[in-house]
């Protein structure tokens, strides 16, 4: 009689929708940690590149600018921040500084944070 009242037929139902969150936050973790290194990865090389064209064309500041986006497929150019500086008389510093939407962004917010990471890559380089 005891058996009839106890019953586990909703309990794998119940495991599920309290890990199902947890597995989400996981996986669009894993995604955005991948868009993170793609993005870094990205704006490092376009500041090499963009400090590549400077040792050669030290004062043309746009085709310096343009030779780094060129680099930037895939990007969202309006989040990407380009600086050109000559800090010393020989040499030349191009730096960008791109804002990361994430994707668990939101769970940021909740925490009261942002939702967004600033990634930030220099390249210096002697100008010949």
């Amino acid at each position: 009689m005891w058996k009839r009242l106890r019953s586990d037929k909703g309990q794998e139902v119940v495991e599920f929708a309290i890990i199902l969150p947890l597995l989400f936050l996981l996986l669009f973790g894993i995604i955005d940690f991948g868009i993170i290194i793609f993005s870094y990865d990205t704006i490092a090389n376009a500041t090499r590149e963009g400090a590549r064209y400077g040792i050669v064309h030290p004062t043309d500041d746009a085709g310096i600018e343009a030779a780094a986006r060129r680099l930037t497929s895939g990007l969202s150019s309006g989040a990407l921040q380009i600086n050109i500086t000559r800090p010393g008389g020989n040499t030349i510093r191009v730096e960008a500084i791109y804002d990361v939407s994430l994707i668990t962004g939101f769970v940021m917010e909740i925490a009261g944070g942002n939702p967004t990471l600033r990634l930030n890559s220099v390249s210096t380089m002697q100008i010949e």
